[in-house]
């Protein structure tokens, strides 16, 4: 048994977590090295504009060294000449400043620390008309504490948006969420018995909404799905017991007590034909169900769609001929398909016993194969009763009968044109029953053509 994980909140947090503590570093590590370079620009400003003052004085003194009295003792300044101090203010002895050049760098800046901590940035130059070296200095330990103290800042600020952002991020996790929890105790409360519930849809337009609607849209097929099935199920129960019932009765009353020969063969003979009517109801269940499960077993072939037409024409004419029934054709000829010959006869036939079935006796069936905009047709039209305008999608429904013209005596099963429907799609085309203009019913089958 396989232990359970870390729930999305927890993962969400983390991951948000994760990507702040990176974006936090990165944002860190930038201010913090532009800070230090701004501050080491603004040190080496203050000390060229101080070395450059010195240097003018001492240019425009002609080399007389005591004018930088004038710019106080305060000042951090050092004069070599010939490599020995030639002068220096006092603020260089208090600051404890070497005044060789060994302490003070070979660069034309340096840095240097007195033993109390104090740090000085330092600036080297030479005038060589008077072969004077200078240096010039400036205190910087607060400059210089500027970057430690900025790290120690952004330290405790990561720290303290980091455990606020925990906190908040857990927090709108968790409100985010909220609509999956709220979806999730819907949806186990729903079962078979109450598939008519639906899902709360908080926000249509975000994803955790567009997937509630699809899982409501996914129950109402299964809704509608599970109500066929209920139908089905119950009309081929009735379907199967009326055949069965009637063998039962004409069994038990057979059995009743000593009858002739020619009962006993009439018995049996009624016997007989329910069983071969219980026999087609299963063959036609059998097919139903293999074609759902796509068991089916088709090959297509190249098919002459009028010369099969035709061949379903000549075995139903039987029928008609009972009923007094005229069938007129007009096929064209030339007309190739590609279809399971064999299912789509089936269909053919089906919808042409259909038309006969209920076409009253002395009518007229029409039958007919052409080329339109959509492919290949059939048209089968009946002079009988018609089918309403609102039942016509329903009739291919299994089992389905209409209520005041065909009854389970002249109607059969009701899988007829269900058998019909399922063969005709299965071969890539489309059946159903148009405005019939001034005639009982108009049955059109179409089908695409078979490539040249």
């Amino acid at each position: 048994m396989s232990r359970r994980g870390p729930g999305i909140r927890l993962r969400l947090t983390l991951s948000y977590m994760a990507v702040l503590l990176i974006i936090l570093l990165l944002l860190s590590i930038g201010i913090w090295y532009l800070m230090r370079d701004r501050v080491g620009m603004m040190v080496r400003a203050g000390l060229d504009a101080g070395y450059s003052t010195v240097e003018t004085v001492i240019i425009n003194s002609g080399g007389d060294i005591f004018d930088l009295r004038h710019l106080g003792d305060d000042e951090l300044i050092l004069v070599l000449m010939n490599g020995e101090p030639e002068y220096q203010t006092l603020g260089w002895d208090r600051a404890g400043l070497p005044v060789d050049r060994t302490g003070l760098g070979s660069g034309e800046y340096a840095g240097w620390t007195s033993a109390d901590g104090r740090s000085y940035s330092i600036r080297k130059g030479t005038i060589p008309e008077y072969r004077y070296t200078l240096f010039y200095a400036k205190e910087t330990t607060e400059a210089a504490a500027v970057p430690g103290e900025l790290a120690a800042i952004l330290v405790i600020a990561g720290i303290a948006a980091f455990a606020l952002s925990l906190l908040g991020g857990y927090f709108l996790a968790g409100r985010a969420l909220s609509p999956v929890r709220e979806i999730t105790e819907k949806a186990r409360d729903i079962s078979a018995d109450n598939l008519s519930a639906r899902l709360p849809v908080p926000h249509e337009r975000d994803e955790i909404g567009s997937l509630a609607s699809v899982f409501n849209d996914t129950l109402a097929r299964l809704e509608q799905s599970f109500e066929k099935l209920r139908r089905f199920t119950a009309d081929a129960s009735h379907e199967l017991r009326t055949p069965l019932t009637s063998i039962r009765s004409v069994g038990e009353v057979a059995l009743r007590g000593p009858e002739s020969a020619d009962s006993y063969r009439e018995s049996i003979q009624s016997m007989l034909e329910e069983t071969g009517r219980l026999t087609r109801l299963t063959d036609d269940l059998l097919m139903l169900a293999r074609g759902d499960a796509g068991s089916a077993g088709l090959r297509p072939v190249p098919v002459d769609l009028s010369g099969m037409v035709n061949g379903v024409i000549d075995e139903m004419k039987v029928l008609a001929e009972e009923k007094g029934q005229k069938i007129s054709t007009g096929l064209r000829d030339g007309i190739m398909i590609t279809a399971d010959r064999s299912t789509l006869t089936l269909a053919i036939s089906n919808v042409l016993h259909n038309a006969i079935m209920y076409t009253p006796e002395g009518g007229e069936i029409t039958v007919e194969t052409g080329i339109s905009a959509d492919g290949a047709y059939i048209e089968i039209v009946d002079s009988g009763p018609g089918i309403p305008e609102a039942e016509r999608s329903k009739v291919f429904e299994r089992f389905f009968r209409l209520d005041d013209a065909r009854t389970r005596e002249s109607g059969g099963s009701g899988l007829g044109l269900a058998i019909a429907k399922w063969a005709v799609e299965a071969a890539g085309g489309e059946i159903r029953f148009i405005d019939p203009g001034d005639r009982g019913s108009r049955c059109r089958i179409t089908l695409r053509r078979a490539a040249s």
